[in-house]
């Protein structure tokens, strides 16, 4: 199945961008110039992954990411002008993959957007009966890094996104090690970013409200003040 990208921008030269950009490279491009028009495309398509322009005429993209966190885990990449760099942070903050400035190169885009795909693992598998591998165990918790799934205690998968997942994987490989907020983010991008403090603490506080300890109640992730932070089970 062809990926669907929803893009959500008020300008109409960033849209023809990147649909020129993302269908050159076999993505399906549906596009919306208004909130109300992207509610009404998001109700009637399958869509894999969200392009969220911070500044809209009749919404903010912020909370707009902030909703969708609510009941889903497909990629979003938030657009910024350049002089709303801040909203873009916001955007990571509040559960976005990754975020553009703009104006951006089409090449730019295009890297952006396949990395996201690659990071959420929503690629078409054959399908297999059987079980995916448990690469880390916790407290009852099962994490396959090969199939980017957590599974409760219960049995239920614990849906994250893909900044958690990358967070989680990053502290677990190093389980016990204290990293830096640097060496976090660069785990979660693959490539150097420059390090934004409330990113990392935000996508923090939402795994340890996903995943909170089964014993007494304290969290698996640990704050070393003016350090970083460290997988402690």
């Amino acid at each position: 199945m062809v990926p669907c990208v929803l893009a959500l921008d008020d300008e109409a030269s960033v849209l023809t961008i990147v649909q020129r950009a993302l269908e050159q490279r076999g993505f399906r491009v549906v596009t919306a110039k208004s909130m109300a028009q992207f509610r009404k495309i998001d109700a009637n398509e399958q869509v894999d992954l969200y392009l969220i322009d911070t500044s809209l005429p009749d919404g903010n993209g912020v909370s707009l990411v902030r909703e969708l966190r609510q009941f889903t885990d497909r990629g979003i990449i938030m657009l910024a002008p350049r002089r709303d760099e801040g909203e873009g942070v916001l955007g990571l903050e509040v559960g976005a993959d990754d975020s553009l400035l703009k104006p951006f190169q089409e090449r730019e885009l295009a890297a952006r957007v396949t990395a996201v795909f690659r990071r959420t693992g929503r690629a078409p598998t054959a399908p297999s009966s059987a079980l995916p591998a448990i690469d880390h165990e916790f407290e009852g918790y099962g994490v396959s890094l090969q199939a980017r799934k957590v599974w409760a205690p219960g049995g239920g998968e614990i849906e994250l996104t893909t900044s958690e997942f990358e967070l989680l994987s990053a502290l677990l490989a190093r389980r016990g090690q204290v990293l830096s907020r640097d060496q976090i983010m660069n785990a979660i991008k693959g490539r150097h970013w420059e390090s934004y403090d409330r990113v990392v603490d935000g996508i923090v506080s939402r795994l340890r409200r996903k995943i909170p300890s089964t014993k007494n109640g304290s969290h698996f992730i640990r704050t070393v003040h003016g350090v970083g932070y460290a997988f402690t089970a």
